[in-house]
């Protein structure tokens, strides 16, 4: 077969999401065994990913920024089916939440398109937004009650598939419904590789690791300060951080029961519409569910402890910094039992760095932070003052008077 009539003949599969079914852990598994795909007659491209392996897949493989948004490039299409072609495979994997808003233009423009989408259980997925609100998104407000749970995901589902018909492959989305318990494996499944090929591939590496109920209090509180690029490294180390309590939800039993209904009711008007992989035992697992594991929205000090400590064990200059940026924010209202716990355990004198740490910093990274004005001049003693010098020093990028006044509270302090 000549190329040309083989790029022809070129299949796509496009992976949607939705957001939080895994993606993150899909794509991260999908880049890494490039080798193990082609082999197989799949070629997917390379993109960029972040410290955490997160990334926005494929998207901006074939779509170009627009004016505030996105327009399709179907340029770019056809030659990364020349490469598919050029790596003698049969089929372009392509793989991104932002096309699960945007996949009728693509689809209406290419010809051998298969679409690959999870669903998953409403009720789970809206406590799941609103933990990702607080790890990324700076959210700092505690969950809320949803009268209606949002159904966009499902709704979206319904009507690709009374438009796509057989080109939407739909699957459960629940680990226990998963080969081997893992999003990879079933994926992988999904786009034809052999079973027992799939059934001896490792998937172990976790990605976009949820947080324990205490590193997800402990952020929420840390969202409340402007921290800069602490953010991105706190969040990091607060992934890692499994002291705590893994399994929890915030949602009480009479809610519980009233979004179980919700689900349900959608879960088997999707599944009667479209039926999908699983799809039956999904609604099982969410009809057997029994509420469990309900914890109130706060912590212990010494939860704060606990996580608090694990920061300055993996990264004690991270925890100086988030401190002294919480001295620079006096304006916003301390919260018991955090700030008691940070300032024990990073007092002011430990929370100032010295002279050449200052100036090092000052002109590489950077202490210009977007920290609002606070002159209140009714602080004027003792930690209070001090916290009102700090939040000046950090407003600026560098100031040699500034550094002196704090350090000059500092002793007043010790004194």
């Amino acid at each position: 077969m000549c190329l040309e009539v083989f790029i022809n003949t070129v299949n796509l599969i496009i992976h949607i999401g939705p957001p939080k079914t895994g993606t993150s852990a899909i794509q991260k598994w999908l880049k890494d065994n490039t080798d193990f795909l082609r082999a197989h007659g799949i070629f997917y491209p390379q993109h960029k990913e972040d410290s955490n392996g997160i990334s926005s897949g494929n998207f901006l493989s074939v779509f170009d920024p627009l004016k505030g948004d996105y327009k399709l490039n179907l340029k770019r299409i056809e030659e990364l089916k020349n490469k598919t072609a050029a790596n003698n495979c049969h089929t372009l994997l392509l793989s991104s939440e932002f096309f699960f808003h945007r996949l009728l233009p693509l689809v209406n423009n290419l010809p051998n398109v298969r679409c690959i989408a999870y669903v998953r259980n409403p009720a789970e997925l809206h406590e799941s937004h609103y933990n990702q609100s607080v790890k990324r998104h700076g959210n700092v407000a505690t969950i809320r009650r949803a009268d209606s749970l949002p159904m966009n995901a499902l709704k979206v589902l319904g009507d690709y598939a009374s438009k796509l018909g057989d080109r939407l492959i739909l699957r459960a989305y629940h680990e226990d419904l998963f080969l081997n318990n893992s999003i990879v494996s079933d994926f992988l499944t999904a786009i034809n590789l052999p079973a027992e090929e799939v059934a001896n591939i490792s998937c172990t590496k976790r990605i976009n690791t949820s947080y324990t109920l205490e590193a997800l209090e402990v952020k929420r509180w840390f969202n409340r300060y402007e921290l800069g690029g602490n953010s991105n490294l706190l969040d990091r180390i607060l992934q890692s951080y499994s002291n705590g309590v893994t399994r929890f939800t915030f949602v009480g039993k009479h809610q519980f029961n009233d979004y179980k209904r919700q689900s349900l009711k959608w879960l088997r008007q999707l599944n009667e519409q479209a039926p999908f992989a699983n799809g039956d035992k999904l609604i099982k697992v969410v009809h057997d569910q029994a509420h469990q594991n309900f914890y109130k929205q706060e912590i212990s000090m010494q939860q704060c402890d606990s996580v608090l400590r694990y920061i300055a064990k993996e990264n004690i200059a991270l925890l100086t910094n988030l401190a002294l940026c919480v001295y620079a924010q006096p304006n916003v209202e301390d919260k018991p039992p955090f700030t008691d716990v940070l300032f024990q355990l990073v007092p002011p004198s430990a929370a100032v760095p010295n002279l050449l740490q200052y100036t090092k910093r000052a002109f590489v990274n950077s202490y210009s932070y977007k920290i609002e004005s606070f002159d209140d001049l009714n602080y004027t003693q003792g930690n209070r003052k001090f916290r009102v010098s700090v939040n000046r020093l950090l407003r600026k990028r560098f100031s040699l008077v500034a550094y002196l006044k704090v350090r000059l509270l500092l002793l007043s302090l010790k004194a």
